[in-house]
């Protein structure tokens, strides 16, 4: 691991990772190649929107309204909190694993101020440029670790109401994120009713889709699904609790929270969405864990071996 590691950033040091070509409407503000990862934030004076991507266009970590940076941009970010109608009560304790553009955080902390907010990302250019770029500022009850997502939820002695899973590095969640003793460990930092939201990149983008829902599943008690409409991101939604939600309870929950707490997005229609994990399941699936390696999953697809 740390001699691949090591290779990683000798690469990006010797042959700099390039971006793609703008569009007549973007202009870049900001480029550069961090320690995980080449982060570029570009904005597009027509659509009065700003982005933080890597260097595949069609792959946005974050973004803002330029006018209405206190909106929600993307629609996973959205989407996401769709999670809090599978709570019993107003979350206190939460974990969000990535920070991104700090969209999420900053978003919640507006409508949730009592609430007492981690964030563990690995990359310290990512913070640098929330802050700069999109608004982002730690306070009181916010703060931001530098850590790696899985080392911070080994090594907290908290547990957590919500926690949510948005670590990306390009396009892809990094492979120690996505494995049975991970999800483990997120469970046991859960409290006994909490929740675990996950930003899942589309089948169509993810080869290892039916293996992520399996290993889900085989975690956590419950398993529930929802597709975006626009961005082809799916959000896994997995509880600590045996209790099931059926779909009138999580609209009903949703529609709650939504006028409560002022949400300017419609919750209750992303709760409509849900879906049960068993549209998905395949039992053919490989579970992921620590010892099986994309490789070996990749190997094992194409050889059918059983």
């Amino acid at each position: 691991m740390v001699r691949i590691f090591c290779l990683l950033v000798l690469c990006l040091t010797l042959y700099p990772l390039q971006g793609y070509a703008l569009e007549p409407s973007e202009k870049l503000l900001f480029e550069k190649n961090s320690l995980y990862q080449y982060i570029q934030v570009i904005e597009d004076t027509v659509k009065k929107e700003r982005y933080v991507r890597n260097q595949k266009r069609e792959f946005t970590q974050g973004g803002i309204y330029v006018n209405a940076p206190d909106k929600l941009l993307l629609e996973f970010t959205r989407m996401s909190f769709v999670s809090l109608a599978f709570l019993d009560s107003d979350p206190k304790d939460v974990l969000f694993v990535g920070l991104g553009a700090g969209a999420m955080p900053r978003y919640f902390s507006g409508r949730y101020p009592d609430a007492v907010i981690d964030i563990a990302e690995i990359d310290p250019d990512m913070l640098a440029v929330a802050q700069k770029y999109f608004y982002f500022k730690e306070n009181e009850r916010m703060k931001v670790h530098i850590d790696d997502g899985r080392l911070f939820i080994k090594r907290t002695k908290k547990k957590f109401d919500w926690i949510v899973l948005d670590a990306y590095q390009n396009d892809y969640i990094p492979f120690h994120l996505t494995t049975l003793e991970f999800l483990r460990e997120v469970k046991n930092r859960l409290k006994d009713n909490g929740v675990v939201a996950a930003n899942i990149v589309s089948p169509f983008r993810n080869k290892f889709f039916d293996s992520m829902v399996m290993t889900y599943k085989k975690t956590f008690p419950h398993l529930y699904i929802f597709k975006g409409k626009k961005s082809g991101n799916f959000v896994f939604v997995a509880t600590a609790s045996s209790k099931i939600r059926d779909k009138d309870s999580i609209e009903a929950r949703a529609r709650k929270i939504q006028s409560a707490r002022k949400f300017d997005i419609d919750l209750e229609d992303f709760a409509a969405r849900c879906e049960a994990c068993e549209a998905y399941e395949w039992e053919g699936a490989k579970i992921l864990t620590d010892d099986f390696a994309p490789v070996n999953l990749y190997q094992h697809q194409k050889s059918g071996a059983p």
